[in-house]
């Protein structure tokens, strides 16, 4: 870690890698209490680009986005299944049963045993698909349901910000295009868009805990309901109270990554503090924007500050430790003051 002059008229005293000014002027003073650091160099390693999903498997009226190895498998075995190739999904249901095996590591009695019921019920279908018994659609789906579930609970806790900040943006988008489609009434597509939505909302509950994913649970069941009552009481649905449930979904997940930047940034993982911290700042963006209107102009400040104090983590840039707490407490502040308002 290499010091840092904040002044050039300051005579600076290296204490244990981090830099502090000596006595004199105020700012010197103040820069005293406020030790500069710089982040781990990542000068080397690009930021991570958003992008959408490879593809969707739609079970059971539910989406799931094609997005890690586990979802893959789940879609290569469907893709064989419908094709009538009934050995070519048998093996990518022992495989997926395997990649399910990996995640068992360490996790919850609970968490494990919903991974076991999981890998039963794939071999058990991959040894009928083998033996050339009759298998249905429906059970074909509920075993990729289950074991989509399984891969949720436990694969996507302690998954690192390369397997989930390329997808921050894509709730939102989702939401975007349904409100496109139902003023186009076009309830069906509406509905499809807002299931997209919903399944990142759960991908990020997977990754939470306590009241937060108790917020982004509420927030999926909530926009499971509107996808409904697209198709079936969709009169009874008014463009502001989409707007709200929609601003409630980036909201929670604003909330989400807020709570995890806190832990990282104590943990000193850096760089993890810094996406995080960028991804609570644009749902918080995202939230305000659904709300219109002043909540917009009042989290502007803040939004910005995170983005920068986040990129300057990313990207190993210089920081001030009462920087990035600032920056941190400010977004927690702003995320609940947004949830008071709506």
């Amino acid at each position: 870690m290499k010091a840092i002059i904040l002044s050039t008229s300051a005579t600076v005293l290296i204490l244990a890698g981090t830099a502090y000014a000596q006595p004199g002027s105020v700012a010197d003073n103040r820069a005293a209490k406020t030790p500069v650091v710089t982040a781990s160099p990542n000068a080397s390693k690009p930021e991570i680009s958003p992008k959408p999903p490879e593809d969707w498997i739609v079970v059971q009226e539910d989406y799931i986005p094609v997005i890690d190895d586990v979802s893959r498998k789940l879609q290569s075995a469907r893709k064989a299944f419908l094709m009538k190739d009934a050995a070519g999904a048998a093996t990518d249901m022992r495989a997926t049963a395997e990649l399910l095996s990996q995640e068992t590591s360490g996790v919850a009695r609970g968490l494990k045993e919903n991974i076991d019921v999981a890998m039963t019920q794939l071999s058990a279908l991959a040894t009928d698909l083998d033996s050339k018994k009759t298998v249905g659609v429906k059970r074909f789906d509920a075993v990729i349901a289950t074991a989509h579930r399984a891969d949720l609970a436990s694969g996507w806790m302690v998954v690192d910000e390369s397997s989930w900040y390329p997808y921050i943006e894509e709730p939102n988008r989702h939401f975007q295009n349904a409100q496109k489609a139902f003023l186009a009434k076009d309830y069906a597509k509406a509905a499809q868009e807002i299931r997209k939505g919903e399944a990142f909302v759960k991908l990020e509950a997977s990754r939470a805990s306590g009241d937060v994913q108790h917020s982004l649970n509420s927030s999926a069941e909530e926009l499971e309901k509107l996808a409904v009552d697209m198709t079936s009481n969709r009169r009874e649905r008014s463009i502001v109270e989409e707007d709200q449930s929609w601003g409630r979904a980036d909201r929670a997940l604003a909330q989400s990554h807020q709570v995890q930047a806190k832990a990282s940034w104590q943990k000193k993982e850096t760089t993890k503090a810094g996406y995080e911290m960028k991804a609570a700042a644009l749902n918080l963006e995202e939230s305000a924007e659904w709300a219109g209107g002043e909540e917009i102009k009042g989290v502007s400040v803040v939004v910005k500050d995170a983005m920068l104090v986040g990129g300057k983590l990313i990207a190993g840039g210089e920081y001030a430790v009462g920087e990035v707490d600032k920056g941190v407490d400010d977004l927690g502040h702003a995320i609940s003051g947004l949830g008071r308002k709506n």
